[in-house]
């Protein structure tokens, strides 16, 4: 069964209304996250660290060519990534920034059923980058949910990392719903401001989501020493063959 059938034969587990719209509901196989009816995360009951949404699997990609001991997520959501990541880098300190303490909350108490002890600071990401300059991470992942996908402020915002990142940090974007004039913006303006990475970047088919990976010049490229299962080796090499080069 599809997800969209699934979702429509579920029941409400929390409604918080305001600025965020947030609810969460659930039927007997998953459990998802929406804003504003949008449903922005879904967690697999019986397996909670399984990827559920196409596009997360091209946002994971890196993991494919290297293991990244310190991983920092801006946008925790309904937590799908840092479910899977603690799964895969067991070894690996994963840090989430999340601006919505309500989010936060809901993550403890609907979406972390392994009870995993995940590391959160619940701040904006541009407060966080300006207390702490200069970041030492070897993958940045900016995965926030936006009401506004004006390019400008998209720009504004990737820039800002850009300069607050250490130059081997590998950036991985999801970027806001933009038609095709405002995606060729955003690339172009990413291309001109990446500073000695290469950038990747995917369609991700029957979706909406672009997915960008801006990937450091000294990085090697090569799967042979992933440390995935070799299913997700062969899933993953045949995902990054779709890719564009910029």
């Amino acid at each position: 069964m599809k997800l969209a059938a699934h979702i429509q034969q579920s029941k409400l587990l929390y409604l918080k209304s305001g600025n965020e719209n947030l609810s969460i509901a659930e039927n007997n196989q998953y459990r998802w996250l929406q804003f504003d009816n949008v449903v922005q995360s879904i967690m697999l009951k019986r397996v909670p660290y399984k990827l559920t949404i196409p596009h997360q699997y091209f946002l994971v990609l890196p993991i494919l060519f290297f293991s990244p001991k310190k991983v920092i997520e801006l946008g925790l959501g309904g937590g799908n990534l840092v479910r899977f990541l603690n799964h895969v880098l067991p070894g690996s300190e994963i840090l989430s920034i999340e601006h919505s303490q309500n989010v936060i909350d809901c993550f403890k108490q609907f979406f972390n059923p392994q009870k995993i002890q995940q590391p959160i600071v619940n701040s904006s990401f541009e407060l966080w980058l300006t207390k702490n300059k200069n970041q030492q991470c070897d993958w940045l992942i900016y995965d926030i949910y936006q009401t506004d996908s004006e390019p400008q402020n998209f720009i504004k915002q990737i820039t800002r990392i850009l300069n607050k990142t250490h130059e081997n940090t590998w950036l991985s974007i999801n970027l806001p719903d933009l038609d095709e004039h405002e995606l060729n913006i955003a690339l172009l303006h990413l291309s001109s401001i990446k500073k000695n990475r290469t950038m990747h970047y995917f369609h991700i088919p029957h979706y909406k989501n672009i997915i960008i990976h801006l990937v450091p010049e000294n990085m090697s490229l090569n799967s042979k020493n992933s440390i995935l299962p070799q299913y997700m080796i062969s899933r993953g090499s045949k995902l990054w063959l779709h890719g564009m080069m910029n």
